[in-house]
């Protein structure tokens, strides 16, 4: 009799857990989502940032190299 009713807590348990990980899976996935999300609009504004500083480097390097020649 024992036996039955552990049988019986034991296969709810495992339902439960079961459920709750399927939970917490879907909910990191979201999050995961978001998470990607915002690193893809974040390298955006890096490349963006990285190619405006190399740009003005370039401009300011050859202006003094114009400077010298002369």
């Amino acid at each position: 009799m024992f036996g039955l009713y552990h049988q019986i807590a034991t296969d709810r348990f495992e339902r439960r857990l079961a459920e709750e990980i399927a939970a917490v899976r879907v909910e990191m996935h979201q999050g995961f989502a978001g998470l990607r999300q915002e690193m893809a609009s974040l390298r955006v504004e890096w490349l963006k940032w990285s190619f405006l500083f190399w740009i003005g480097h370039v401009g300011i390097t050859l202006g003094v190299v114009a400077y010298m020649v002369r």
